[in-house]
Parts: C-alpha cells; sequence; structure tokens
C-alpha cells in the first residue's frame, strides 16, 4: 500500500508537468500573448519558488502533517490554474500564475522529501518510485499532444489542473512519518572549495541553457507544421533519454568523474542548441532531443554526484539549497531573456543557448583544474 500510495502521487503530480512544459506556452499564446510576454509568464514560477521553496519547507515542518500539507498544496495549486482558466485579461492570467506557482513548486521537493524519509525507513525503494513521476511525464506529453490535435488549446489549463486535484487526494493516502527529531548544528560550514562554487556556476549556466527551448519549443515546432502528436513524442523522447542516463549514470560515474559529466553536459547542450539554431528539419529534431540525456541528465548528475563529494555531511542540505536556487535563477534570467530574443531571432535565438552551454563546459573544464581538496569531504551518498 506504501509503494502504490506513493507511486500515485508521483504520478498525478508528474502528469501536470508532462501537460505544463511542452503546452503552457500554447496556451499563452492564444490567449494573446507575444513572445517577451510569454517568457515573462514561463519565468513567474521559476521566480516564485526563489522564496516559496524554503518558506513551504519551514511551513511544513512547523505544521508536523506533511502529507495534509502536501494535500493542501495540490488544491491550491489546482484553485491557482482554475483561476488562470477563467481569467479574462493578460495581468489577471499572470497573477493567477503567480498564486498557483506559490504552492505548484514546493510540491515536488516536498513530495521528494517525504519519499527519500521512507525509503530510509526501508519501506520503499526510492528509485523505482520515482520512475513512475518519469513514466507519467512521458505518457501527459503524448496524451496531451494527441488531444490537442482536436482541443481547443484553452484546455491546457484544465489538463494541469485536474491532475493536481488527483495529487491532493493521493497526498492523503501517503503513510504518515514518525516525527522528525531536529537537528542542531552549530558546526560553522568552512568555504565553499573552489572547485564546487566552480561546479555549482558551470550546471546553472548549463541548465540555463534549456530556457528557450522549455519556453519556445513548442511554438516552434507547432508553427513549422508539426502536429501536436508529434510535438508531445519530442518531449517524450528527451525525457526517455534522461531516464535511461538516470538508470546508467552509476556506471558513467566509474568512468567520468562529476565535473566531467558536466563538461560533457555543456558539450551536450552546445551541439544541440547550435544545431536547433539552424532550424533543422523535422527528421532531425528526434536525435537531437536523445541530447537531452546529456544536456540535462549528465550535468544534473554531475552536480549531484559533486556536492555529495565535497561538501561535509552536516553541511549537505545547505549545499543543495544554495545550489539549486543558484540554477533557478540562472534559468529565470534565461527564460526572461528568451521572449525578446526568440521574438527577435526566432530560431537562430537558440545560438544564445549555445553559448550557455559552452560556457558551462568551460567553467568545468576550469573546475577540474582545481587542486584537489584534501580536508575531509561528506560522506559519499547516492545522487538519487
Amino acid at each position: 500500500m506504501t509503494r502504490l500510495s506513493l507511486a500515485s502521487a508521483y504520478v498525478a503530480l508528474f502528469l501536470t508537468i508532462g501537460v505544463y512544459l511542452p503546452f503552457f506556452p500554447v496556451f499563452l499564446e492564444a490567449r494573446g500573448f507575444t513572445p517577451e510576454l510569454i517568457g515573462l509568464a514561463v519565468a513567474i514560477p521559476l521566480i516564485v519558488r526563489l522564496a516559496a521553496l524554503p518558506a513551504a519547507g519551514i511551513l511544513s515542518d512547523l505544521s508536523g502533517r506533511p502529507r495534509a500539507f502536501l494535500a493542501g498544496l495540490g488544491l491550491f495549486s489546482a484553485a491557482g490554474f482554475a483561476l488562470v482558466g477563467i481569467a479574462s485579461g493578460q495581468a489577471a492570467i499572470l497573477a493567477g500564475i503567480a498564486f498557483a506557482s506559490l504552492f505548484w513548486h514546493p510540491a515536488f521537493p516536498l513530495l521528494e522529501s517525504h519519499a527519500a524519509r521512507l525509503a530510509a525507513l526501508g519501506r520503499v525503494d526510492y528509485g523505482r518510485i520515482r520512475l513512475w513521476g518519469s513514466i507519467a511525464f512521458v505518457a501527459a506529453n503524448l496524451a496531451a499532444g494527441l488531444a490537442l490535435d482536436h482541443l481547443p488549446a484553452g484546455a491546457v489549463v484544465w489538463m494541469v489542473a485536474g491532475p493536481f486535484l488527483l495529487f491532493a487526494f493521493t497526498a492523503v493516502t501517503i503513510p504518515e512519518l514518525p516525527a522528525a527529531v531536529p537537528a542542531a548544528v552549530n558546526e560553522p560550514v568552512a568555504a565553499a572549495p573552489a572547485k564546487l562554487v566552480l561546479g555549482v556556476a558551470a550546471a546553472a549556466f548549463v541548465q540555463a541553457s534549456h530556457a528557450m527551448l522549455y519556453a519556445f519549443a513548442s511554438l516552434h515546432w507547432a508553427r513549422a507544421g508539426l502536429g501536436s502528436g508529434t510535438i508531445g513524442a519530442l518531449w517524450a523522447i528527451g525525457v526517455v533519454a534522461e531516464i535511461v542516463m538516470f538508470i546508467f549514470g552509476t556506471r558513467a560515474l566509474g568512468s567520468f568523474s562529476p565535473l566531467m559529466l558536466l563538461v560533457i553536459g555543456g558539450v551536450a547542450a552546445a551541439v544541440r542548441f547550435g544545431a536547433l539554431a539552424l532550424d533543422p528539419p523535422a527528421a532531425l529534431l528526434f536525435p537531437l532531443q536523445l541530447l537531452h540525456g546529456l544536456s540535462f541528465a549528465a550535468s544534473h548528475l554531475g552536480l549531484m554526484t559533486l556536492i555529495a563529494g565535497e561538501v561535509p555531511a552536516h553541511a549537505a542540505g545547505r549545499a543543495q539549497t544554495y545550489a539549486s536556487t543558484a540554477i533557478g535563477l540562472a534559468l529565470a534570467l534565461a527564460t526572461v531573456a528568451a521572449g525578446p530574443l526568440y521574438a527577435a531571432f526566432g530560431a537562430a535565438a537558440y545560438a544564445g543557448s549555445a553559448a550557455l552551454g559552452a560556457i558551462g563546459g568551460l567553467l568545468a573544464l576550469l573546475a577540474l583544474a582545481q587542486p584537489h581538496n584534501s580536508g575531509p569531504p561528506g560522506r559519499m551518498r547516492e545522487p538519487w
């Protein structure tokens, strides 16, 4: 029952993301948003989460009822997207997006935290549970793409709001956790080594290189004549490549250091987005989407493993938070910039994405050149 309820919560949450990521810009364009406004609308959740994530974590801990808190996040997220769906003006839509983002973005890390604690208690296998989220994401890409060949673009919002209600229902079926024992950590944190700082910066640039793709790929492909089903398949194959990378990531770490994975991710991003800047034919889009397994997943895996090896155990949580904030800020800024760039240059704006990936790869190479940290690192942990 524990595995079923937790897997169901992951499925519900990733169904929302699987619809939102590829098709929400299509909804915005149908509501009259310009490319500049679309970039702003897609960036709003990325900006809001910088404050919403730590605040929600504190409130969840203070409540002492993480399961009920998750259910509340699902209900308010559904309400926020319902407001977006019935809003009559662009300002109201933007306000609805901001409201929904206060509850939507914290849901994922808090569910992850709940699942990790259950795994630590030996009640679930985290990897096998998390896999259902990725499967749901792919299924949502494909199903929403096929549905939108027959439904109006306005249906996108309701396809997002509906699974949030399902998430709220499944969240209350997750087993409650034993009360957490507060840890009093007073040990000072040493200055972060240069290799870690450069690694985080490298990951931020590589992940920010995906901003143009997230905001405008679906719109550009639709304008090129691709159907919604094909667009959904393009997103799905990228996630399949990501899943494969995560499954075999441990083997990759036997051959490459975490920083080398960041280098590989940066190179893959430069190649992938450099090719997209040339506006390639549809036949080449599928192999280019396979590079998501390197540009996103390899760089993410590299960063998580780098932090695990370089940061003392008592500071690991803060390091992860700081890294996530840096990446979120970089992605938000790149998303805001993507709107004017796409409006001015179309597909050629992907050249800027390629440049961000290349900078990230170079920063990772610079980190590799730093002297090895001789101090005691934190205990190595599995990155997932």
